[in-house]
């Protein structure tokens, strides 16, 4: 029934919607639904990809092992060889569909460290702080309690919101190998959280997760913002219809005002007409990709690519921040422990005796991710390494400052990580332990070579150790990189995908950092609870021993988090921005972005939460704007 509620083409093209947004992902569709709330304003939502209402793939807990590197669910970005990294593409895997990567992601309910938000403020955005994000990321929640909380099951009353759309819970299913690890974490002094969602993220913890325990099965932004608002017959959600281009009108004051989109759905291209605003909601991939397509951008690359000039904006497609993980170190545990992993749930005979011994787990069991540690540079290594690290980074931004190498609005950015990397109270890096892997071959007939390649160097595939053994995978990543990339369209021809390049390692304390996270984390596999269940180190194993074979090791094993931000930065135009604190782009009228591309810190943070967030306060300041708040 849902799929008759979505607009047909003859509902869209050559129509005028007071707001026009491009991408259903997860920031779309929940901006969408909020704007649509006011019956006297029309709202149009083009999703490039497909409905995906009651998919499996999407709905269930591991649903999303099967979506990668499919091309129905998953766009299959990879980025460009990464010079710093020896060489190496990564994969860039985002949800495509109604959704987007809400649909696909590893379904941790995370919030980031108070600092983080209060940063992103002091660089020049009033009203982006934590408090006001505290509130707008509870608005968007409806947290159920566990009927039966475990000694893990630890959050504040005052940190949840209970009234809004998403419903989201604890886990049912662990793989239980996450006590034993934060247990080992406590022997090296890192401590227990009793909240990790009130703004400090700092020791272990397990994550809320996007689950809807009445049905055991994802809740995100189709689920939570979209299926209730479908009946409205002032919103009209148009999927298959991929964005080329916004047309723009250059007025008197030399001021860019979008009037139409053009769209291509059923092998047609349309337009449709914007009457009040053309919001980019396409993620921090896409989002700059359509706007140098429109010809806003740096003047020299579009002249480049043989687009017309609109606007001249350089910082379009530059400021790009992406969480870098090393793969997983992967341990092979002690059978009969009640270690539970992603194959082992494949085998009928295991899942039988699972049920049968833990009633309380319930069909469709499924793993999420729940083992998560933030620790900070401190707590990794040495106090001489911590401060060795710390110094070459003053160093780099007081040489900046003296001959200005470093542009005044990034030199600013480092100032604010710095001070976060020096505060033992600010986490850094995330461990995570994960019992997740690919069974070899799985999804062999939908994956080309590159991916082939990256699925045997991820942490995620195990082809070294016989199915039906318990593996349990520890990744270490770093949380708030130096290094800064970019994100530029390839070519005039909206199909051709972007030029991805993080520039991975590009700044060296990254790679010293990660490397010290790697070190800790193996260490406190071999220490106490953990390692008393632990058989052995698989991969890489004790060969890898010297700093030089670990650094090595580490960028020959890296892939991505899939959290990219700052693309299309908040910031004040002369510091690199592309976008005010209202989220309109400089030297336009009516065009806003609302997606993670605005952000211009990375953030301590699994981001899905930070999208919701940013989406309810676009929300309110687009309603503000246009008189349509209610008292």
């Amino acid at each position: 029934m849902s799929e008759q509620k979505l607009a047909k083409i003859d509902d869209v093209a050559n129509h005028t919607f007071d707001f026009v947004i491009i991408g259903g992902g997860t920031a779309g569709l929940a901006l969408a639904a909020r704007l649509s709330e006011d019956p006297n304003i029309s709202v149009a939502v083009l999703e490039a990809g497909k409905a995906h209402f009651n998919d499996e793939l999407v709905l269930g807990v591991q649903g999303w092992m099967r979506q990668f590197m499919n091309p129905e669910y998953d766009w299959r970005f990879f980025t460009l060889p990464q010079v710093h990294a020896n060489g190496k593409p990564t994969l860039w895997s985002r949800g495509k569909g109604l959704g987007g990567s809400s649909g696909m992601n590893f379904l941790m309910w995370t919030r980031p460290q108070r600092q983080d938000i209060d940063a992103i403020e002091a660089l020049g955005n009033p009203g982006w702080n934590w408090e006001r994000f505290y509130e707008y990321s509870k608005k968007t929640e409806r947290f159920v309690s566990p009927q039966k909380a475990t000694v893990e099951d630890r959050y504040s009353k005052d940190a949840v919101g209970t009234n809004g759309p998403l419903p989201i819970s604890f886990a049912p299913t662990v793989s239980n190998a996450e006590q034993p690890f934060r247990k080992s974490l406590e022997e090296l002094g890192v401590n227990i959280s009793n909240d990790a969602l009130s703004g400090d993220t700092l020791g272990a913890w397990k994550p809320v997760s996007i689950i809807d325990p009445a049905t055991n099965t994802r809740s995100y932004s189709t689920t939570g913002y979209l299926l209730p608002a479908l009946d409205r017959p002032n919103l009209h959600i148009l999927t298959e219809a991929y964005v080329t281009r916004i047309f723009t009108e250059t007025t008197d004051d030399g001021s860019v005002v979008a009037r139409a989109l053009e769209f291509e759905h059923g092998g047609k291209t349309h337009s449709v007409s914007v009457g009040k605003e053309a919001i980019l909601s396409a993620g921090a991939i896409k989002s700059p990709q359509i706007l140098e397509l429109s010809g806003i951008g740096d003047r020299a690359l579009l002249e480049r690519l043989g687009i017309p000039v609109k606007l001249d904006l350089p910082a379009v497609g530059t400021n790009v921040q992406e969480h870098g993980c090393h793969n997983a170190t992967a341990y092979l545990m002690q059978e009969g422990k009640n270690i539970i992993t992603s194959d082992l749930l494949r085998d009928p005979d295991f899942r039988a005796k699972l049920v049968e011994s833990s009633p309380d787990y319930a069909e469709p069991l499924g793993l999420a991710f729940t083992g998560l540690n933030f620790l900070p540079i401190q707590k990794l290594t040495s106090p001489a390494r911590a401060a060795e690290i710390i110094s070459s980074i003053e160093a780099k931004l007081a040489q900046g400052r003296a001959n200005g190498s470093i542009p005044p609005g990034l030199q600013a950015q480092y100032e604010q990580q710095l001070a976060m990397l020096k505060d033992p109270a600010v986490p850094d890096v995330e461990i995570m332990v994960t019992p997740f892997s690919f069974k070899p071959g799985e999804r062999a007939s939908l994956v080309p070579p590159p991916a082939v390649i990256w699925l045997l160097t991820t942490g995620f595939l195990r082809v070294d150790v016989a199915a039906k053994k318990p593996i349990i995978a520890i990744l270490s990543a770093v949380c708030r990189p130096f290094s800064r990339g970019t994100i530029h369209a390839a070519s005039a021809d909206p199909k051709d995908p972007p030029a991805i390049d993080p520039q991975y390692f590009a700044e060296s304390a990254d790679l010293d950092i990660l490397v010290e996270a790697w070190k800790f984390a193996r260490k406190v596999a071999n220490t106490g609870a953990f390692k008393e269940l632990m058989v052995a180190e698989v991969s890489p194993g004790p060969d890898v021993q010297t700093n030089e074979q670990i650094r090595e090791h580490v960028k020959n094993n890296f892939v991505t988090v899939w959290h990219t931000c700052g693309s299309l930065s908040m910031l004040p135009k002369d510091k690199g921005g592309v976008v005010n604190p209202k989220l309109k782009v400089y030297g336009t009228q009516n065009i806003r972005v609302v997606d993670l591309s605005i952000l211009p810190l990375q953030l301590t943070t699994h981001t899905q939460s930070a999208v919701y967030a940013i989406a309810e306060q676009a929300a309110d300041i687009i309603k503000e704007d246009h008189d349509l708040l209610r008292k």
